[in-house]
């Protein structure tokens, strides 16, 4: 506390006791070491790239044999794109290793977090030989947690034809997580506004999105903790829309050279060499420990190697659109994110909002808000019915978030909602394959359907922070047979891997029932987690801000 600056008691003197002497020099110091800790981070600043060319994305190589496999796999019509789901860890790694190594001319890849684990280094093994044989690779990681992995993408990108780009990267406190976590201090936006966005395009013909960063735990491959996601391969009329969101952000001015960020030679032998010895130890199995993936998930993945042997895909007809952010998001200081730089949000509010009958959400991070109260009020007005799905507090990785959602959970049921909560506990007996010893199976996906033919999927959860702070990116797709599809693992997922919320005949006590209708009530708590768990959760509810979580 300041000390008393009172003037008009009859106490009042011009000479400072020593008390308020000593405080003086106290406060003096320390308005010193705030000096000199803004000056530092000053020093630190990024470098310029305002005067930096614009880099575009290079024309589709329709001619490449990604691009002949891309014309014949897309349905006939105009505008029509052609979009297969991948739900299955391996395939979906497999598949994205497979346009590496096919890519002729290009490979934009964008994404949230790029790990230096098994997955990740394989990744960035096949990236650095699609640009040694003279393909332009680009890769663009928001900075957030690339403090365990610079080296290796300062190695990447000594290759030739590979450029390495940090998204809103930290000028300093960069050594650790928890430094950066400190020089937060300086610039909570920093910290709070990321790049959530995951894309990768190949040869401008073909391109994956959807909920997937790079790393062991989001393709199901090892770990403690994996991650069930979806993804869409997609290919024809929407492709070069997602080069040009690629390009938008590549050209930003909140993306920054790996080199320029860090300070290092570029090529040094040093780092090629540790790179080099790096991604060549790591082996070629997926998963490289562990059991395997079960029978199911090898024979989908080989039924689809064989189509890009014959260079025809099954994919499904849609009518497909990009929903890309702004970057300049990251940059806006307003606690709602405006239209003109929410895209995402804005695109699938407004599909959710015509829906008619149905509209199924599956979010691992899920806090409505008023607003989306107001429409839900609505919906059951109108007579649709609305099926959420999200972590259980057992499966949740951010137990905050849970705090933020569980106040939903009443007002939700009272509106009519159908509320699942995903069990690490029961998704683990009934996807087998995927557990492996005590792992906890997480839900990660992201996926919104709406009246059983439209749907979306991206990055975007349905919560504070994606709706208003972090740029997110994702595909709005009218496809009644990817709809279908999506619907069959969202019913299964229901029925054997969830439990389902009900009130109590009070109307204000939860209920969690098995949601394959095996019994009744399960329990009148959180199923599968601890009595402490629930004990701190209470305790810090009441300081959790919604806003930022």
């Amino acid at each position: 506390m300041l000390p008393s600056t009172r003037l008009d008691g009859p106490d009042r003197t011009d000479a400072k006791s020593p008390t308020m002497q000593g405080r003086s020099v106290h406060w003096t110091r320390w308005a010193c070491l705030w000096a000199c800790l803004w000056w530092l981070a000053g020093c630190a600043g990024l470098p310029d790239v305002s005067a930096r060319p614009d880099e575009r994305s290079l024309p589709a190589a329709s001619g490449s044999s990604l691009g002949l496999t891309a014309a014949a796999s897309v349905p006939s019509g105009h505008q029509v794109s052609g979009v297969r789901l991948l739900v299955s860890g391996l395939v979906s790694l497999n598949t994205r290793l497979e346009l590496i190594d096919r890519a002729e001319a290009s490979i934009d890849l964008q994404v949230y977090r790029f790990k230096g684990d098994a997955t990740g280094r394989r990744v960035m093994r096949a990236l650095r030989d699609a640009g040694t044989r003279g393909v332009r690779v680009r890769v663009l990681v928001d900075d957030l947690y690339t403090a365990d992995d610079e080296l290796l993408l300062l190695g990447l990108a000594a290759h030739p034809g590979v450029q390495v780009r940090l998204f809103n990267p930290f000028g300093f406190g960069r050594g650790s997580q928890w430094s950066r976590l400190l020089s937060a201090l300086f610039g909570a936006e920093r910290l709070h506004r990321r790049m959530h966005n995951k894309l990768q395009v190949v040869d401008g013909v073909m391109a994956i999105a959807g909920g997937r960063n790079i790393g062991d735990e989001y393709f199901e491959a090892q770990g403690d903790q994996l991650f069930y996601d979806f993804d869409v391969l997609v290919a024809g009329a929407v492709v070069p829309d997602l080069s040009l969101a690629f390009d938008r952000y590549w050209n930003s001015a909140y993306s920054h050279d790996v080199y320029d960020v860090l300070g290092e030679r570029r090529g040094s032998p040093t780092l090629l060499l540790a790179f080099e010895q790096s991604v060549e130890r790591v082996c070629d199995a997926t998963p490289c420990a562990g059991p395997p993936p079960a029978p199911s998930e090898h024979e989908s993945w080989n039924a689809l190697a064989a189509q890009f042997r014959r260079g025809r895909l099954t994919m499904h007809a849609a009518n497909a659109q990009a929903a890309a952010d702004a970057p300049s998001k990251v940059g806006s200081l307003e606690a709602d994110a405006a239209d003109d730089v929410a895209e995402v949000r804005q695109r699938v509010s407004g599909v959710l909002r015509d829906a008619r009958e149905e509209v199924v959400i599956v979010s691992p991070y899920l806090i409505p808000g008023p607003n989306a109260m107001t429409a839900l009020r609505a919906f059951r007005e109108r007579g649709v019915r609305v099926t959420l799905m999200t972590n259980s507090l057992a499966a949740t990785d951010e137990p905050l978030v849970h705090v933020g959602y569980r106040r939903y959970r009443v007002p939700l049921l009272r509106e009519g909602v159908q509320l699942y909560e995903w069990s690490p506990v029961r998704s683990g007996r009934v996807f087998r394959q995927l557990l492996r010893g005590k792992t906890v199976l997480r839900l990660h996906a992201k996926c919104a359907l709406i009246d059983g033919h439209h749907v979306y999927l991206g990055s975007m959860n349905f919560d504070p922070r994606s709706r208003n702070f972090n740029t997110e990116f994702g595909l709005l797709i009218h496809s009644p047979e990817l709809a279908a599809e999506i619907a069959g693992f969202v019913h299964d997922m229901k029925r054997a891997g969830s439990y389902q919320v009900r009130l109590a005949a009070d109307g204000e006590t939860l209920r969690w029932t098995q949601g394959d209708g095996e019994g009744g009530a399960v329990d009148e708590f959180e199923p599968d987690s601890d009595r402490w768990s629930r004990f701190l959760l209470d305790l810090l509810s009441p300081f959790v801000p919604e806003d930022l979580l």
